[in-house]
């Protein structure tokens, strides 16, 4: 079978064409692994009450965004593809549809000072019940943390808050990464991006990695030397960190059995 070259005026045409799909801007957004920064250096800052050192790291992983207002075109979208640590997901599907750049960023901002409001009074709850008695009402935390939006790092602020108010230590000099919504009683709650945040826990170091129990269906690939552990309250957090030799990798043996 013989095919005919294309004429002129056609190959002109797909190459208008490939051209202007590549200066339209599209309507989807870009999800990449992030980066994980640790907790507790000189992020959380505690007054009014005593603190410990630390020995180890606690990592609070992102996931870099497209911003609301950014376009994005053919060539970003081809060469997130090709890099296969990124997905593209329809804008409407990352950002409400019905509110501005700057709503989103509102939001956003009001739900982290949320989470680290809840992650606070967790912490105060937690470290009460197992005999540390906390005033909440004079010790204030501060959170130094910029250009980060959104719930998900509730459950590592609380797990900061509690190693640096607490003479027993957990970390034992792992460098420990984690995600996760918390509320006020020390709930766990489910979050988005997990596959890129074990993505940039691995690169930042980490060996192990606590993920919401309800987002264990959402894992599809466990980099290699980082186990997952799955958890439902900042109570079981702290235990998994205090008996990881014996601790089931919940998300791990879900996703490998």
């Amino acid at each position: 079978m013989r095919f005919s070259p294309l004429p002129r005026f056609a190959l002109v045409i797909v190459g208008a064409f490939l051209t202007l799909a590549g200066l339209v801007p599209l309507p989807f957004a870009v999800l990449q692994p992030g980066a994980g920064t640790d907790v507790l250096s000189k992020m959380i800052t505690i007054k009014g009450a005593t603190t410990y050192p630390t020995h180890g790291k606690l990592l609070l992983m992102t996931v870099l965004a497209t911003a609301p207002n950014s376009p994005i075109f053919g060539a970003n979208v081809l060469y997130s593809w090709a890099k296969g640590d990124s997905i593209v997901l329809p804008r409407s599907v990352v950002y409400p549809p019905t509110q501005s750049a700057k709503q989103i960023n509102a939001v956003n901002k009001a739900e982290m000072d949320g989470s680290q409001t809840a992650a606070a009074v967790a912490a105060f709850g937690y470290l009460n019940e197992i005999g540390v008695p906390i005033e909440s009402e004079k010790v204030k935390v501060d959170f130094a943390l910029k250009d980060t939006g959104g719930p998900s790092g509730g459950l590592i602020f609380s797990l900061g808050i509690v190693a640096k108010l607490s003479q027993s230590d957990f970390l034992h000099g792992r460098t420990i990464a984690g995600t996760g919504t918390i509320d006020a009683k020390g709930q766990v709650g489910p979050i988005g991006g997990i596959d890129e945040k074990l993505i940039a826990a691995k690169r930042s170091g980490a060996s192990i990695f606590l993920a919401p129990s309800t987002n264990c269906a959402d894992v599809h690939h466990i980099p290699e030397g980082l186990t997952v552990y799955s958890v439902t309250t900042l109570t079981e957090a702290i235990s998994v960190l205090k008996e990881a030799s014996t601790a089931i990798s919940h998300c791990t043996w879900q996703r490998t059995r």
